[in-house]
């Protein structure tokens, strides 16, 4: 089952749902895409319900609009009028989905005309009623080692050469996201000395973030000769952020860009829009 949002650039995706013993297995996928807001988030994760539960938590999800399950929850707000692109009534279904390889959490929010909930019920029913017990079907998950990559790289410098705008990517096996933000050109070409260091081990601690830390916060140290990272990382989401955070060992990278090589942005042109690597 698929919950697009309206714009038909962001959704959630349930699959290889299958019923195992006394649970109903299934995996969940959320891509969530929208420059408007400066969002691009992949997350993937698995969950599942309990057949001796499970009335009781479909009752509760289509009367209340709310679920709770194992790296899995949901609520709705309905009908709320705003202005935005012209939209006057909008469906906000909110998720929060984690997974334990990284301590990896996202708080998301697709807005649409539909409403999470009838089709995700149909679909369980379905399980538990007309599937056979797949015990001796369901393949084991692959082997993931929850490694968290940092890559960070300038993608444009504004007119006159003070400002850059730059992007840092966060991914692992089961998420990515993407932030672009602004700073002194100066200021950020200082910092692969910074990633090398930290990198080889000659610098304990490496703190990341933009002007002033609004939109992300990656702390990074090293332990045990091995090097963790912390961070919590947002957008530009409507009504609600959605935000990214997660607590493992990593790796750190710095792309080098020449100069010469990036391209001018125009102040004006760029207002209200970024240059993210969709």
């Amino acid at each position: 089952m698929k919950l697009i949002d309206y714009n038909n650039s962001s959704s959630l995706v349930i699959d290889n749902i299958k019923k195992v013993g006394n649970r109903v297995n299934f995996s969940i996928a959320v891509f969530l895409l929208d420059k408007r807001n400066d969002t691009n988030i992949r997350f993937e994760t698995e969950s599942f319900v309990e057949i001796d539960e499970w009335q009781q938590k479909g009752e509760t999800l289509l009367s209340d609009y709310k679920l709770e399950l194992e790296n899995f929850s949901f609520h709705a707000d309905l009908n709320k009028m705003y202005s935005w692109d012209n939209h006057i009534i909008s469906n906000y279904n909110f998720f929060e989905l984690s997974n334990d390889i990284n301590k990896s959490h996202l708080k998301c929010m697709i807005e649409s005309a539909d409403v999470f909930g009838k089709e995700f019920i149909d679909e369980i029913n379905d399980v538990i009623l007309y599937y056979p017990d797949g015990n001796d079907t369901v393949p084991q998950p692959s082997q993931r080692n929850g490694l968290i990559h940092i890559k960070q790289k300038i993608v444009g410098i504004y007119e006159g050469g003070e400002f850059c705008s730059s992007q840092l990517e966060v991914s692992s096996d089961n998420f990515r996201m993407i932030r672009v933000f602004d700073d002194f050109y100066n200021g950020i070409i200082s910092e692969p000395d910074d990633f090398l260091q930290f990198k080889n081990n000659k610098l304990d601690r490496l703190d990341i973030g933009d002007l002033g830390g609004v939109i992300l916060r990656v702390d990074l140290s090293w332990r045990d000769d091995k090097a963790k990272g912390e961070g919590s990382i947002y957008d530009w989401g409507y009504p609600e952020h959605n935000e990214l955070t997660f607590d493992y060992y990593v790796e750190v990278e710095w792309e080098n860009v020449e100069e010469s090589s990036l391209p001018i942005i125009s102040y004006v042109t760029n207002i209200g829009q970024k240059s993210i690597d969709y």
